[in-house]
């Protein structure tokens, strides 16, 4: 959708929008504003009729008020006046008072007088007898005990409910006990209803509370409200509205419900005005939109379209050299100016991305590692001139869609999706050693580091480099296995083996027959300095360290941890043991030597002091016959010692013709195993 259909659009909703809240708001105030003059208009005329009512009862009351405190009455009940009845109480009467009954009763309740006016005959009769019960003495109309006042109210019959009124009979002048009281009374019929209406209200109805169309919720609600003020108001219909008000009788009852119906006349006055305010607000709002639509068009809609056709056509023909022209000296023309400078950056940087993907292809051309690129999928997407050669990757299978899965081999499949997460999980590649198929079928083992390609936030593929570390790995193979060799055969050696830091003299290790002849664990001999368990010497005069000797097969002493002092013959050389300048000690336990030594001294010491002691001349030869020992005795009996003898031979000392047969049979019994015992001169 292009930008003017969607300012359009966008404009005709929020007017759309705007117009609805507005029209919902005003009518919802509007309407229910007339809604509550509907109402307060037909609360007002419920409550006028309630008061014309109230005031008929009051003005009954007043007639009542006539007769009762009149010295006349007051006598008629004492019976002194029986003319009474036929000068008062006359047909006239009732008629001109507009009064249906009229009783008479002293104070034992006896009635004096009674009389029920009919209307259509113009007659007095007697009163039903139904009425009788409403004048015992316990009553609200016998009540006597205020000269002053009286009862008025409603009284419900089986005639019809009755406007009625009493007040004690006194003197004129209010004085002397009660004989009685006077009842009057209305029928609250249809004519008098009719003349009430036309008082208050044309639709004014009383109607019965126990009247089977009255509703039961309405009731409720009228009693819920309470009298007098308790107007109820009802939506009757789209014309018609009512209000409602409850009216009791004399005995605190509910009598009667005074309805009244209205012609919703203002209701739908309100909604026509509010109607055609509405239509007034949507004529204004569609004249309001459709000349900002136009404005908006030909000001900014129509000069940015004709901004993103320049642009597009610079973009379609990827021409850096086009600019855009935007007249005027606005908000646009700066836009204009700005893409401007930013399509001569945009040239400027394409150029040097050109320049630099270049030398980044040279550079991969040119590495001996394998550099390559794949999508999620393991699919190749670049592969550089080292992979095409090792691997036979071209660009031909590259556009068939070519897998790294079909150099791995099956086993590292599983470990290659467990890196690949790890790495989209943003953790860094640590490099991790794959065995791959190259071109001509063999394996190579190679180190693979990968990182995710990002494109607009989106991992969309990987980017790793590829290493041959067959060789290597080969090399460390084999310096794994001499390094093995070489460890078992030092451990394996029955001379202890030593290896010191040549600076802090610490020991680094010991092999078994080391710890053997010092008695002690490795734990307890590693990283303890050399002085305080091995080396007799003291701190600072270490003999190759301090001193500059070279120990080559020389005499020393080894200390034990019990405390012991051994003699060993120990060889040091110096090495470097991982960047440490270090010493390699070999020894050899030189106890047994020591002894077998001084065992042999002992034994040469007594045979010395045998020959020097022995009567019989002893001399010793060498294989060639010269003599190189000889004892006293052989001095005294040749008078030759030792050194007259040296450089000669002991048959030099033999007769001449005794000389060559005794060195032949001397020779020859040795030769035989013999001990030879000759005689010579």
């Amino acid at each position: 959708m292009k930008l003017q259909e969607k300012t359009s659009l966008i404009l005709i909703v929020l007017l759309i929008i705007s117009i609805s809240i507005i029209s919902i708001f005003v009518s919802a105030i509007s309407l229910s504003s007339y809604l509550a003059l509907e109402e307060s208009y037909v609360s007002r005329d419920v409550t006028l009729a309630t008061h014309r009512i109230e005031d008929e009862s009051r003005t009954l009351f007043a007639i009542v008020s006539d007769w009762a405190p009149w010295d006349d009455t007051y006598d008629f009940v004492g019976g002194s006046r029986p003319e009474y009845v036929e000068s008062n109480l006359l047909p006239e009467t009732y008629a001109n008072l507009r009064l249906n009954l009229i009783m008479i009763v002293n104070r034992e309740g006896e009635i004096v007088y009674e009389g029920l006016y009919n209307t259509t005959s113009h007659t007095v009769v007697l009163v039903p007898e139904s009425f009788h019960e409403h004048i015992r003495p316990e009553t609200p109309l016998m009540n006597m005990t205020d000269s002053r006042a009286g009862m008025d109210g409603i009284l419900m019959t089986p005639y019809g409910p009755m406007l009625i009124a009493s007040r004690p009979v006194v003197h004129t002048d209010f004085s002397g006990t009660p004989r009685g009281v006077v009842v009057m009374g209305r029928y609250l019929d249809a004519p008098e209803v009719d003349r009430l209406s036309r008082l208050t209200d044309p639709s004014l109805q009383l109607i019965r509370v126990d009247d089977m169309d009255v509703p039961p919720d309405l009731l409720q609600e009228l009693r819920n409200n309470g009298p007098g003020t308790g107007i109820v108001f009802r939506i009757l219909s789209d014309t018609e509205a009512g209000g409602y008000a409850l009216i009791k009788d004399i005995y605190g009852n509910d009598a009667l419900i005074l309805r009244i119906h209205q012609f919703r006349d203002i209701y739908r006055q309100g909604v026509m005005t509010t109607l055609q305010y509405i239509l007034i607000v949507l004529a204004s709002g569609l004249f309001l939109g459709v000349a900002v639509l136009f404005i908006l068009d030909r000001l900014v809609l129509s000069r940015i379209m004709d901004l993103s056709r320049q642009v597009s056509g610079i973009g379609t023909d990827s021409d850096m050299s086009r600019r855009v022209t935007i007249d005027g000296n606005d908000e646009f023309a700066g836009l204009a100016s700005t893409i401007n400078q930013m399509l001569v950056t945009i040239g400027t940087t394409q150029k040097g991305l050109l320049a630099s993907e270049s030398r980044f292809r040279e550079l991969a051309r040119l590495l001996p590692q394998v550099i390559f690129e794949m999508d999620t999928t393991g699919r190749l997407l670049y592969v550089n001139q080292a992979g095409a050669e090792i691997f036979g990757i071209t660009e031909e299978k590259i556009r068939q869609g070519t897998n790294v899965r079909e150099f791995l081999i099956p086993d590292d499949l599983p470990r290659m999706q467990r890196g690949l997460a790890a790495v989209l999980g943003g953790n860094k590649s640590s490099g991790e050693i794959y065995s791959i198929r190259k071109a001509d079928g063999t394996l190579m083992r190679a180190l693979i580091y990968t990182s995710p390609i990002h494109r607009e936030g989106t991992v969309t593929g990987f980017r790793g480099i590829v290493t041959d570390i067959t060789d290597r790995l080969d090399l460390e193979e084999a310096l794994t296995e001499s390094q093995e060799y070489l460890q078992s055969l030092l451990w394996s050696v029955q001379v202890g083996i030593v290896v010191i830091d040549a600076t802090t003299h610490t020991i680094v290790d010991a092999n078994p027959a080391a710890l053997s002849l010092i008695g002690a664990t490795k734990d307890r001999l590693v990283n303890r300095i050399c002085h305080q368990l091995i080396c007799p010497a003291k701190p600072g005069e270490c003999p190759v360290t301090d001193q500059g000797l070279v120990l080559d097969n020389s005499e020393r002493s080894l200390l034990t941890l019990d405390g012991r002092t051994i003699s060993i013959i120990k060889y040091v050389v110096p090495l470097m043991l991982q960047g440490r300048s270090c010493l390699l000690e070999t020894f050899i336990d030189n106890t047994a030597r020591r002894q077998i030594e001084q065992e042999l001294r002992e034994s040469r010491e007594r045979l010395s002091g045998i020959l020097h002691a022995s009567p019989v001349g002893v001399f010793e030869t060498d294989r060639d016959g010269h003599v190189v020992y000889v004892n006293e005795r052989w001095v005294e009996m040749t008078g030759l010692s030792i050194d007259g003898m040296k450089g000669r031979r002991w048959t030099d000392i033999l007769h001449p013709l005794d000389k060559t047969r005794i060195e032949n049979e001397i020779r020859a019994g040795i030769e035989n195993d013999q001990i030879p015992r000759k005689e010579a001169r």
